[in-house]
């Protein structure tokens, strides 16, 4: 593999308890055709040999360390100190492809009115499988660009030995990702004088921390999406993971994160007002459903109300037939043990 002239790139990396996986992390950085500018890993207060591991890479990286306060602290750390012209998110758990800088770069210099660019990624875990396209796993219906994005055109990379361009994508992404996240943080780069100083990674919401930063730097940037796999996500059950939590507490970030960006948006919420409430109406439903599964009835009648008050006709079926589990004694029970039948017999 010949490397070429680095780019100007700040890759920010943050980690905890996951000493060799943060290792491999690096190394796929270290191998890239054009090397970025700086590494800058935070570990956030890890207990594990983590101090160690990056000490052996030496000047090659920028080791910050903290106590303990949660993924999106140590972004914000890296930001403050970051001095490249770009800046691309690693997930320490994720490896990159050896031309994903040297691509995404070149698309950026091509494009020099987008705020970040994304791609897609393969997903590794279990049993050694490799599934390929892996942002389509994270959505039940297929991914459709051309309705996610205005503008779709092929773009030539010079350095991806390709027989056909890329396929890619831009325009506007805030609308859509009042719904769904769409962005792997470890495939994004983003231009750093987009990332202004109230662009940050919100510290008190786990679950929506990226999705909100991507939110909000999209809100006045043009967005770009490269449809080629640019990083490994080693999505398995082996591998520890940053954040675990139920359904229900993921839901309610979700609505927090709703309150906080786009509902605080005045002209957003002034165009897109139905839009908003269709979504939160959808959220509610999914967590009156859910804490009906788990017997907790009193916060699933709170949940039915907000939705009741939405006034979103599209899920009244479902809505209602929540509704009279909520109020039903015993149903939580009943249907979990459908549910398990079901599951069984699709075995």
């Amino acid at each position: 593999m010949q490397v070429r002239d680095p780019v100007d790139v700040s890759v920010i990396i943050p980690t905890y308890n996951r000493a060799r996986l943060v290792a491999e992390a690096i190394e796929s950085v270290l191998r890239q055709t054009r090397p970025p500018r700086e590494i800058i890993v935070v570990d956030d207060g890890s207990t594990d040999d983590t101090k160690q591991v990056l000490a052996s890479f030496g000047d090659r990286i920028i080791a910050l360390h903290q106590e303990n306060q949660g993924v999106g602290s140590a972004r914000n750390r890296a930001l403050a100190v970051a001095q490249g012209r770009y800046l691309a998110f690693l997930d320490s758990d994720d490896l990159w492809m050896e031309q994903k800088l040297e691509w995404q770069v070149a698309i950026m210099e091509q494009f020099p009115h987008l705020g970040f660019l994304f791609s897609d990624f393969v997903i590794t875990g279990n049993e050694n499988r490799v599934i390929p396209k892996g942002l389509s796993t994270w959505f039940h219906e297929p991914l459709q660009w051309d309705k996610v994005f205005e503008e779709m055109s092929m773009v030539l990379v010079p350095c991806v030995a390709r027989e056909e361009p890329v396929a890619f994508y831009s325009g506007r992404l805030y609308q859509a990702l009042l719904a769904k996240p769409y962005i792997l943080p470890s495939c994004a780069v983003a231009r750093a004088s987009c990332v202004t100083p109230d662009i940050r990674f919100p510290e008190d919401n786990h679950h929506c921390s990226d999705w909100e930063f991507f939110a909000r730097l999209t809100r006045t940037n043009p967005v770009g999406f490269m449809d080629v796999e640019t990083t490994v996500n080693r999505g398995g059950d082996e591998w520890p993971r940053l954040t675990r939590m139920s359904a229900a507490a993921k839901i309610r970030f979700h609505l927090r994160m709703i309150e906080s960006v786009w509902k605080a948006d005045e002209v957003f919420v002034a165009a897109h007002r139905a839009d908003i409430k269709a979504v939160e109406a959808d959220l509610y439903l999914q967590l009156a459903r859910h804490c009906v599964m788990h017997s907790n009835m009193r916060d699933a009648r709170a949940a039915i109300g907000r939705w009741f008050s939405l006034g979103q006709l599209a899920g009244w079926p479902t809505g209602v037939g929540v509704a009279l589990c909520a109020w039903l004694p015993g149903s939580g029970a009943i249907l979990r043990s459908v549910r398990s039948l079901v599951r069984g017999g699709s075995d």
